[in-house]
């Protein structure tokens, strides 16, 4: 994180002392919602919004889109990872998957169509694999605001996972995307869709199909090689710091090695993960190195969310990227309303199906529940901010940060109050 937040002319010195104010800064909002009991990420995101709007940005820090995903990916999947029970997982892999791959793309595409218009207007120009983009950035789901509220209202444990489960994987799937649609269609992002630029080469369905075969497999095979050597050298040891260590390792090991390969990084880091979770906490772990385990993974995500919130409020700051007079564009906050309906109305068209199809005899309400608890999150902004520098990164920042916002301020705020209705609604119904 420390190089991907110095510019040419930063100092050791003032890159340590950033990144120490943001963790700071996550640390007191963090503290400040025990108080006044708002989500944390929504805090986080207004946050975020407040370093953007005035303007209090540390001087000359910028991101790096070279390594943001490096840096952020990793800690997040392998967190996610670590918690996901497969004995859950197996009961409800069909809804899991569908919604995490077909739904993703359906969700991508819808998104895409209703902004495309938009798009083309905010960037002077647009083709499939830009539109294509703002969808996938913006398709994957984060619960992490959510899962709180499902263990006060006792949501069942299999809802839970489904929702967990689907989050884990489109991650996955929305990332071998992004890069896949990166490496095929857009090259310069910032040239392709300017005027005096050539045309960005036609998008080739069939040979992205193939890349991102090509790149989830590899992804998969690596990750699941990975896992299982630090299964083996874990089962060999026995103290808790060092098996700590190995998992850190394992984690950002797997995502370079397969990216290195030319493979999905994310995926591997999935898999690599499930392995770790369920069968090296089981067999080769005690229960203090467990507890150990557990305890850094979810410290190392609640900072991981917490910066990647409040560098994308830095970001925004930048005059490069039109500060606070950006997130107030017009056109930009059309966009973001547009974009967070379209996406409301692409994961109804998945979910909805899914459920009623493959699983129809859940409770009626679990696909409202489902359907409500897709909101976007963090790893919607470590894509955006990983794209390249230009116009297309400067007009997707505030409208991806704004779908964020929206999301989890209407959606993340608003969860307790629509279990409640839903619960309310089925007890109607069973008494009519």
């Amino acid at each position: 994180m420390l190089t991907a937040l110095a510019s040419t002319d930063s100092t050791l010195t003032q890159v340590v002392e950033t990144a120490i104010a943001l963790v700071a800064i996550s640390c007191i909002v963090a503290a400040a919602t025990r108080l006044v009991r708002v989500p944390y990420t929504v805090a986080l995101v207004l946050t975020g919004l407040g370093i953007a709007a005035w303007g209090y940005a540390p001087e000359g820090a910028w991101i790096r889109q070279d390594v943001v995903l490096m840096l952020f990916l990793p800690p997040l999947l392998f967190q996610a990872g670590l918690h996901t029970d497969l004995d859950h997982l197996r009961k409800v892999w069909l809804p899991v998957l569908l919604c995490a791959f077909p739904g993703v793309i359906l969700t991508s595409v819808v998104v895409a169509l209703c902004a495309w218009p938009m798009v083309e207007r905010g960037l002077g120009g647009a083709t499939i694999p830009t539109v294509l983009l703002l969808g996938v950035m913006l398709a994957p789901t984060d619960p992490i605001s959510v899962m709180s509220v499902f263990k006060t209202a006792g949501v069942p444990e299999k809802l839970k996972t489904m929702v967990e489960g689907e989050s884990l994987f489109n991650d996955g799937t929305a990332v071998a995307l992004f890069g896949v649609l990166k490496a095929a269609g857009i090259g310069t992002l910032a040239a392709a869709t300017t005027y005096d630029a050539p045309p960005a080469p036609a998008l080739d369905l069939l040979a992205a199909v193939f890349a991102f075969v090509k790149v989830a497999g590899l992804g998969s095979l690596i990750g699941i090689l990975t896992g299982l050597g630090a299964l083996f050298i874990l089962r060999r040891l026995n103290d808790r710091l060092l098996e700590t260590a190995v998992s850190v390792a394992l984690a950002w090991g797997t995502f370079i090695l397969a990216e290195r390969f030319h493979g999905s990084g994310v995926i591997a880091v999935v898999c690599a993960s499930l392995i770790i979770g369920n069968y090296g906490r089981v067999l080769s772990m005690s229960r203090a190195t467990r507890r150990t385990l557990e305890s850094f993974w979810d410290s190392v995500d609640f900072i991981v969310n917490s910066v990647l919130f409040l560098l994308i409020g830095i970001e925004l700051s930048d005059p490069n990227l039109g500060g606070a007079r950006q997130l107030l564009d017009g056109h930009v906050l059309l966009t973001a309303g547009l974009v967070f309906a379209a996406l409301l109305a692409g994961r109804a068209a998945v979910v909805y199906p899914v459920v009623v199809i493959v699983k129809p005899h859940w409770p009626k309400g679990w696909k409202h529940v489902i359907w409500f608890a897709g909101l976007r999150g963090s790893l919607s902004l470590a894509m955006v901010l990983g794209l390249p520098e230009g116009e297309v990164r400067r007009f997707f920042a505030p409208v991806v940060f704004l779908v964020v916002l929206a999301s989890l301020v209407l959606q993340a705020s608003s969860m307790g109050l629509w279990i409640k209705a839903v619960r309310g609604a089925e007890k109607l119904n069973a008494g009519s």
